[in-house]
């Protein structure tokens, strides 16, 4: 787990364990955003890298033509 992913995680528990106390639904819901973050940023990040290294090559591509 990268470091990121285990900040989201940790800021999503302390956000929903302060949602719960106080009985805020607006912390509730950005513990569940942080949640949904540090599961899906490694393949996020992985895909943009993907992607932007796809399209240098293609650029570099065109241009040669």
């Amino acid at each position: 787990m990268s470091f990121i992913a285990l900040f989201f995680f940790v800021a999503g528990a302390l956000l929903l364990i302060g949602g719960f106390k106080k009985n805020n639904r607006a912390l509730l819901t950005f513990a569940a955003c942080f949640w949904l973050a540090s599961g899906t940023c490694s393949d996020l990040a992985r895909g943009f890298i993907d992607g932007w290294g796809s399209t240098a090559q293609s650029v570099s591509l065109a241009a040669v033509r």
